[in-house]
């Protein structure tokens, strides 16, 4: 039998500094995939110095293998990307499954289960778009790839040397940098979301998990907020119901628990 260690009001007030402290976590992940990304942004510098003259100048006749050898970088870029954002997720399960785990009575020997469950769920899942977590990298991946060959390709036949090219090659990594964000924050809230369902199904004194809309209020949160799907009052919802993971991107709504009423 689970050990209750919280009332109602004291759960609330652990999902209160759990939401807040989560906050800054993943504010934090999100300047670790820039960063994370932006390291390949080197190697793009280097493959032009390979090919450069004395003057710091790539030749057009170079331009064909350079292009080609983008390949390579855009490669890098995936394999950066999925290791970066599976990082992410697994740190953020981890992360609230210790902070929830010990006061809903959830055991140690359950914890572990839970946590492969939601990389599971998060590496596995179809967004709205139809994609996976690895054809968002790779698309992502391929967008900075035809941004650089752009950049490379008008600054060769312009004439431009090397020191010409970084800041712009530097500016398609800047540009890129909200969807990145984006992206982090994304798989991280589903993460966050899917560990506290995970955790509650696997407690005895979870009953229902109540969803309260973000602070940008918009029409998908609202309305899940709003709705009495099984008549216990608005927003809120079974612990196996995924609809409130991630209701849209870059969401900013939350959930809590309901403990069960016997328990109170």
């Amino acid at each position: 039998m689970a050990e209750i260690l919280t009332t109602q009001a004291e759960l609330d007030e652990v999902f209160a500094r759990l939401e807040k402290d989560y906050g800054a976590l993943n504010n934090r992940q999100q300047a670790y995939a820039i960063d994370e990304i932006g390291r390949v942004r080197s190697e793009v510098t280097e493959l032009l110095a390979e090919y450069a003259d004395g003057e710091g100048v790539v030749q057009r006749q170079q331009m064909n293998r350079i292009l080609s050898d983008l390949d390579v970088v855009e490669s890098n870029l995936r394999q950066t990307g999925e290791l970066t954002f599976e990082h992410i997720v697994k740190e953020t399960s981890e992360y609230t499954t210790a902070r929830l785990a010990p006061v809903i009575g959830v055991s140690a020997s359950a914890v572990m289960g839970v946590n492969q469950h939601v990389l599971q769920y998060v590496t596995r899942r179809f967004g709205e778009d139809g994609l996976v977590l690895s054809d968002r990298v790779w698309g992502l991946s391929g967008e900075i790839r035809d941004e650089l060959s752009t950049v490379i390709r008008s600054s060769i036949i312009k004439g431009e040397g090397i020191n010409a090219m970084i800041p712009k090659i530097r500016k398609v990594y800047d540009n890129e940098t909200w969807k990145i964000r984006r992206l982090a924050r994304t798989e991280s809230v589903t993460a966050h979301r899917a560990a506290i369902s995970y955790n509650a199904q696997e407690s005895e004194v979870v009953e229902w998990l109540q969803f309260h809309h973000g602070v940008k209020r918009t029409d998908a949160c609202v309305n899940l907020a709003n709705h009495d799907k099984y008549g216990k009052g608005k927003g809120v919802y079974k612990t196996t119901d995924t609809e409130i993971w991630m209701p849209h991107p870059n969401c900013t709504s939350y959930a809590t628990y309901i403990l069960d009423e016997r328990w109170l």
